[in-house]
């Protein structure tokens, strides 16, 4: 078993596909749990084919504030799915009626209300897509409103748009289970009411392998004196922006992030996925967000990490883009970082700049590292 956290009153860890997630004898989660913990109680549910985090109570008192938290739907997860096709936009709502057949243990969406009908209410935003044989394929991370019994598989599949590898609803792609990955979960603390959130990547296996990370971002990093703000608010031209940064929890070797970026007014919202593959080089996806999507993925920042606040100047010059980041808990020194085409390629900054030193390899200085633990060492001798 993957667990990825215990304590007395919980234990959270990774469902693998065909396990049964509820109590059904030898094999299910509850059974491959109790060696490591004990008798658990559980509290929601994955279908059998689909793997990913789950939460379990230990006691009669945890399970009891647990499901309240799920009936009052305090409890988010969040999924990734590899669907057959694109959906008709790259991100929205899907709000449907869903009857469920307890004979074929199979969901249909229907058009009228019914006894037994339920509303199924979801959102989704595309990651990535790929070509495979002339077909294309499309990841989407989806938050669900609601939990009906194989909502994400119908409502995708009654689109033409069914789930790779899940026969059941339509799919005619051959794949060990349907691809759908419960990849993130978030809830308050059944004790201290603390939100928790935890996260795991998806297999590697089929279809998964086939969205690796392909968008590379090199770039350069220098400690500088802090520059005088007064020339940058005079600068012309030179964006201004104030950004909050907010980590969310990752994979290791991984950096999740989403950012509120506010610029003559106008604010957007970005989420974006990092992973470092040397000390100059990272592979890097970004997608902008609704305000909703933002404030949904909040709630699994990483406990360890505060948001962090900073303005940005985006100076251009050399046929570079120098963007200057002036942090708040700093009064001597700021950031500059200047990103290139290849690792050879040479940068220069401009003349009312003074570095101080590179720090692109300094992992005290990597944004994700800040929002930890400011380095606030002695810099006068630079200076």
């Amino acid at each position: 078993m993957k667990i990825l956290y215990t304590d007395k009153e919980i234990v959270v860890a990774v469902k693998p596909y065909g396990v049964l997630s509820e109590d059904g004898g030898e094999g299910s989660m509850p059974a491959l749990l109790a060696p490591y913990v004990g008798k658990v109680f559980p509290v929601h549910r994955l279908d059998r084919v689909v793997g990913g985090v789950m939460v379990y109570a230990r006691t009669k008192s945890a399970a009891a504030t647990l499901s309240r938290a799920v009936s009052e739907r305090k409890l988010k997860k969040e999924y990734i799915a590899v669907l057959e096709g694109a959906p008709s936009a790259p991100c929205g709502e899907l709000r449907d009626l869903l009857f469920k057949d307890a004979r074929q243990n199979k969901s249909f969406v229907v058009d009228t209300p019914r006894r037994g009908a339920r509303e199924a209410v979801l959102t989704y935003r595309t990651l990535d897509t790929v070509q495979v044989e002339g077909k294309t394929l499309t990841r989407v991370s989806v938050l669900l409103d609601t939990g009906r019994s194989h909502q994400i598989r119908v409502q995708f599949a009654s689109r033409g748009t069914p789930l790779v590898g899940d026969g059941k609803y339509g799919s005619r792609i051959k794949a060990g289970a349907p691809a759908l990955f419960a990849a993130g979960l978030a809830f308050p603390h059944p004790k201290t009411g603390k939100m928790l959130s935890f996260c795991t990547p998806t297999s590697t296996d089929f279809p998964w392998s086939l969205f690796a990370l392909q968008k590379y971002e090199i770039e350069h990093k220098y400690l500088i004196a802090m520059p005088d703000r007064a020339l940058l608010d005079a600068l012309s031209p030179c964006r201004k922006m104030s950004i909050t940064q907010t980590y969310l929890l990752a994979p290791a070797g991984e950096t999740h992030r989403v950012r509120r970026v506010c610029e003559n007014g106008s604010v957007t919202f970005y989420e974006t996925r990092k992973r470092r593959v040397s000390a100059l080089r990272a592979v890097e996806q970004e997608h902008t967000l609704t305000e909703q999507e933002y404030n949904e993925l909040l709630t699994l920042q990483d406990p360890a990490r505060s948001p962090i606040e900073k303005l940005r100047y985006g100076v251009p010059h050399g046929g570079h883009t120098v963007e200057i980041d002036v942090y708040p808990f700093w009064q001597d020194r700021a950031i500059a970082e200047v990103e290139v085409e290849s690792e050879e390629e040479r940068v220069a900054l401009p003349s009312f700049i003074k570095v101080l030193q590179e720090v692109t390899d300094d992992k005290r200085y990597k944004n994700v590292n800040l929002a930890k633990s400011v380095p606030n060492d002695d810099i006068s001798h630079l200076l």
